[in-house]
């Protein structure tokens, strides 16, 4: 798989969410939430593509 983030931006998520005391796993960490909007995104996306119009 082709690499999708490139590290820079690996490295200044990371950086914000020391920045902010948010850790990286858990419940409300990082992964989590980054998982949360990849899902989101993917899921409107496939919405999207099978009614053929977008949400709203």
């Amino acid at each position: 798989m082709a690499q999708v983030l490139p590290p820079a931006a690996v490295d200044a998520l990371l950086a914000d969410a020391e920045a902010s005391g948010t850790p990286i796993d858990g419940p409300e960490g990082l992964l989590a939430q980054i998982t949360k909007s990849v899902l989101e995104r993917a899921l409107d996306v496939e919405i999207a593509d099978h009614l053929g119009y977008g949400p709203g």
